[in-house]
């Protein structure tokens, strides 16, 4: 299948909508689903991602139904709801993340915040976009007023001037992409791909520097493999937060 990078953005918007639409009227939040750290509000959306992108003929990885082979050398990486915790107990602050490869190389990614609406956006070598406007990440080269995105417990070794411990790795990328974060760190290295392909795609778009904990290649298609995606805004301020990102990706 060979799609140029808009038109798998308007399939990842079909998608995002179909998902928007599912849990518009959905009223179950608290409920679990069939695994232990799946909630019914993640297969709910799963099957509304699925319905569009199956109907695509395309493959499809997601957390939550693993991979689907389609037609082509293009797998969807798909992440339904990234913040379902948030989700469960009503903190508005999730998204879908949605992020296209061929082979293991990303070619479009969204991010769509399912409360408020607002959508980031990238394509390979198109730059970075939210609502359709270009964004950039802070110039941000030091630690002293830096204010910092984790998953995980920061110690008090961690240096920044503050921290924020927000729940969604494809949104506190996003704002690293756009400057309202100055970096991003997964301090577990507990992340599936689908938590991060996209906001990773969209921070080096925008300009931001990206890498993983132990120096890994982000992109894979393994379900059950799990990386420490770090983004920060300046390549300078990455070199001083010392061994929580020294390792660059792009």
């Amino acid at each position: 299948m060979t799609v140029a990078g808009d038109d798998w953005l308007g399939l990842l918007r079909r998608t995002a909508d179909s998902v928007a639409a599912a849990l518009r009227t959905f009223d179950r939040w608290t409920q679990s689903g069939d695994r232990p750290d799946q909630y019914a509000l993640d297969q709910v959306a799963d099957v509304a991602a699925l319905d569009v992108l199956d109907a695509a003929g395309v493959s499809v990885l997601s957390e939550e139904s693993g991979l689907r082979r389609g037609v082509g050398n293009e797998t969807v990486i798909v992440d339904p709801v990234d913040g379902s915790t948030n989700a469960s107990r009503r903190i508005p602050h999730y998204c879908i993340s949605l992020c296209v490869v061929e082979g293991l190389t990303p070619v479009a990614g969204l991010v769509r915040h399912l409360v408020s609406g607002e959508e980031f956006t990238a394509v390979t070598g198109g730059g970075a976009h939210c609502d359709g406007h270009p964004i950039s990440p802070s110039n941000c080269t030091g630690p002293e007023r830096a204010i910092i995105g984790v998953s995980g417990r920061p110690g008090p070794e961690l240096p920044g001037w503050q921290v924020r411990v927000l729940g969604s790795a494809a949104l506190d990328l996003c704002a690293v992409a756009c400057g309202r974060l100055d970096a991003y760190l997964d301090l577990n290295s507990n992340h599936g791909v689908w938590d991060y392909a996209a906001g990773v795609l969209i921070c080096a778009e925008a300009g931001a520097w990206t890498g993983e904990t132990h120096g890994r290649e982000l992109f894979h298609l393994e379900h059950s493999q799990r990386r420490g995606p770090i983004a920060t805004s300046t390549a300078q301020l990455a070199s001083l937060l010392d061994g929580f990102g020294r390792h660059d990706h792009r």
